[in-house]
């Protein structure tokens, strides 16, 4: 095989790979398998050049769209940019609890700035109007990190004075309870947050216990 021809096959294998999951966000770590590094690197340029992908950050590429109704292109989903952060920096993170709680429905509230705790020291990544922020942590803040309960427990520290009325502490443990169920994700988040239990502070055990109780009701209540 040629240097054109051995080009040409990564190229098409990258964006085969881009293709059946085009909501991702890539790093050149994710196609180490189709050649060498460098040959990688080269791919993703000249792609990004094309305009093909586009390039979000050092080493972060995504499949650019369009929306339909402005015609600008779409800002890339912040949860595949952080994935694609851990993976490109072998780092560990964390998101913070108004994002967590975004992410699991529990709140339209939409961070302008989402913070990230992580075990690499990062620079912020603009994505149109929202930034992620990458703040530094300890071993210690991490535990959580990369878990399935993860946004469960964050979303309830952010949420700690919300669970003191009752009605709004019905909504939460009704939204949660639904999480759980869910035949996909439920069953590792529920076993995640049996086995972490005793990394999350009192209050937040007895919620969660009740939550995942086999007799529980929709609010969490046996």
């Amino acid at each position: 095989m040629t240097a054109v021809e051995h080009d040409t096959d990564i190229r098409s294998h990258v964006l085969a790979r881009i293709e059946s999951r085009p909501d991702e966000v890539w790093t050149p770590g994710d196609f180490a398998d189709l050649g060498a590094r460098a040959a990688v690197d080269k791919t993703l340029q000249r792609l990004a050049a094309a305009q093909e992908l586009r390039r979000i950050d050092r080493g972060l590429y995504d499949r650019p769209r369009t929306n339909t109704l402005t015609g600008r292109p779409t800002v890339p989903d912040y949860r595949a940019v952080i994935r694609a952060v851990t993976r490109r920096d072998n780092a560990r993170a964390v998101i913070d609890g108004m994002t967590a709680a975004n992410d699991l429905g529990l709140t339209t509230a939409v961070p302008a700035r989402i913070e990230v705790l992580v075990d690499a020291r990062l620079k912020p990544i603009k994505l149109g109007s929202q930034e992620i922020h990458f703040k530094y942590a300890a071993p210690s803040r991490l535990y959580w990190a990369d878990r399935p309960g993860m946004r469960v427990v964050q979303a309830l520290h952010w949420m700690q004075d919300m669970l003191t009325q009752e009605s709004e502490r019905k909504r939460i443990a009704t939204t949660l309870r639904r999480l759980l169920s869910d035949p996909k994700h439920g069953a590792a988040i529920r076993e995640d947050l049996r086995a972490g239990l005793s990394a999350v502070p009192i209050w937040m055990q007895e919620f969660l216990r009740q939550l995942l109780s086999p007799t529980a009701g929709p609010e969490g209540k046996p």
